[in-house]
């Protein structure tokens, strides 16, 4: 029989405990079930796990931790601490390395830390010179699948204005039939639409998990919505987003005409027509990009959902003596004609062993097109002396026909000729 104890889930992270001191000045650490009204009313700092980490506060402001410390602490245990705290339950996070100096603080400015609904929450402030395109709603929504991938869940998000009131108290100001505050109303409405708006989103995850679990997803959130702000990400968005760390973060976003990902890295180390096959297939992946008309992204690392389709489903990074930076760098130089400009290949650690690899491909000049790759694979072998030119259509790929070759030409002859007029 199993004993209920044994099955039952166990907290992760240290506890948080409300630092008091006795009679003779000495520090005690209390957990909240040891602590009465009278101590919590006047406690201004708490301690994580027993040793001499510290929350501090900044004299009559918020809270502020050390984030390496923080990340390991209990979210129940440290909403359970700060709940019903006189001083104010905001916490804000230091980046530098502990202890705390207020003299050196390195704040992290993407989210703070605070209870809501008697509950820790992230709090992600972005702050948008309009009135955003999409509700609080529809915000929430698009946010929920990255929430997810971090263990997290989106509680609440609204729009506040600068100042803090929210854009529905001011229409309720003009609530009523009357012909003149229908005017009113109107011109308030034409007002807001103008006037910055922050979006305030309030992330939350489960009391059982460590602060790291809410502080990884709050960041990844944060540096999402700032790099979508103005629209849906583009390359360069997502290349900022894996320098950032948030890996997870593109799980659900699917393929498309500017971004490709793949499980393995291509083997062009192997010995014989493997790896003759490989160097084509990877020099093609390229080349297809650079055909087309806009920054483009091919990652490593990633596996495709099943059941069909084109979204992304799981991250699977590779080892990292797979990916040869220089290698990579040489093969596509030699294999493209011409060089594609400002090719950037970077590898991202995941772990202490495995890692994602990106190769980014700008937008390429009109002229430069099409670029071609020395090697062709045809009927399943290489043919080393062909060359092809290859396309990317949404997630698929196309062949270059003969009538495309010959108007490429056409259109380069042109081009020259105009060039040699003008010069």
């Amino acid at each position: 029989m199993v004993n209920p104890k044994e099955s039952a889930p166990q907290n992760a992270g240290v506890d948080v405990y409300v630092i008091a001191y006795d009679a003779e000045g000495n520090e005690m650490r209390l957990l909240p079930f040891e602590v009465t009204d009278e101590i919590m009313d006047r406690s201004r700092s708490f301690g994580i796990d027993k040793g001499t980490w510290t929350i501090e506060r900044i004299k009559h402001g918020p809270l502020v931790a050390a984030e390496s410390q923080l990340r390991l602490a209990n979210v129940g245990s440290l909403g359970r601490a700060i709940n019903d705290n006189g001083y104010g339950t905001q916490l804000i996070v230091d980046r530098t390395s502990p202890p705390i100096d207020e003299d050196i603080y390195d704040i992290e400015k993407r989210y703070d830390v605070d209870i809501k609904d008697e509950s820790i929450v992230a709090v992600i402030k972005q702050r948008y010179p309009t009135q955003p395109e999409k509700s609080p709603q529809q915000i929430a929504a698009g946010l929920e699948g990255i929430a997810a991938a971090y263990d997290c869940h989106i509680t609440e998000v609204e729009f506040l204005l600068p100042g803090g009131d929210k854009p529905e108290d001011r229409l309720a100001l003009w609530d009523g039939d009357d012909e003149w505050v229908e005017r009113f109303r109107k011109e308030t409405i034409e007002t807001l639409a103008v006037t910055a708006h922050d979006v305030v989103i309030y992330l939350a995850t489960d009391p059982a998990n460590t602060m790291a679990t809410l502080m990884e997803g709050a960041a990844a959130i944060a540096d999402f919505v700032k790099a979508t702000q103005d629209g849906p990400p583009d390359a360069t968005d997502v290349l900022n987003l894996l320098r950032g760390g948030h890996f997870k973060v593109l799980i659900g976003e699917e393929e498309s005409h500017y971004l490709e990902v793949k499980t393995q890295m291509h083997p062009i180390s192997a010995p014989g027509d493997t790896g003759k096959q490989a160097k084509v297939e990877l020099a093609q992946d390229v080349a297809r990009f650079a055909n087309g008309d806009v920054d483009a992204i091919l990652i490593i690392g990633y596996r495709e959902a099943s059941g069909g389709g084109n979204m992304i489903g799981s991250l699977t990074p590779v080892v990292d003596a797979v990916f040869n930076i220089p290698q990579i760098q040489n093969l596509l130089d030699a294999r493209i004609m011409p060089p594609v400009d400002g090719l950037v290949i970077e590898k991202f650690p995941v772990t202490d062993t495995d890692s994602v690899l990106a190769i980014f491909v700008p937008k390429q000049p009109s002229e430069m097109q099409p670029y071609l790759v020395h090697g062709a694979i045809v009927e399943g072998k290489t043919e080393g002396a062909f060359f092809s030119i290859v396309r990317r259509r949404g997630e698929g790929s196309i062949t270059t026909s003969p009538q495309q070759i010959h108007a490429y030409i056409v259109a380069g002859k042109r081009y020259l000729r105009g060039h040699d007029l003008r010069t």
